[in-house]
């Protein structure tokens, strides 16, 4: 299993897009596995500034739909 931050859109009220940060986990195929909420917690002030800065990062790969943690055929050669 392996994990990244990643954005993913959510279909909000009205048919209205919305997006968050989270952590999105991955089977060893590279096929989604689920996410949980981002949370950005460390021991030391420096720790918490190298979180939000790998969620930057991470921010600027392909955007995931949340639907694709429920399609069954769901792949991502992206997890690295």
């Amino acid at each position: 299993m392996s994990w990244n931050y990643r954005v993913v859109k959510f279909d909000g009220a009205f048919d209205e897009p919305y997006y968050e940060v989270k952590e999105v986990y991955y089977n060893r195929d590279g096929s989604l596995m689920g996410y949980c909420d981002a949370t950005v917690a460390s021991d030391t002030f420096e720790g918490i500034i190298e979180v939000l800065d790998q969620m930057k990062a991470d921010a600027h790969r392909i955007v995931i739909d949340e639907e694709e943690f429920y399609r069954e055929d769901t792949k991502r050669e992206d997890t690295e």
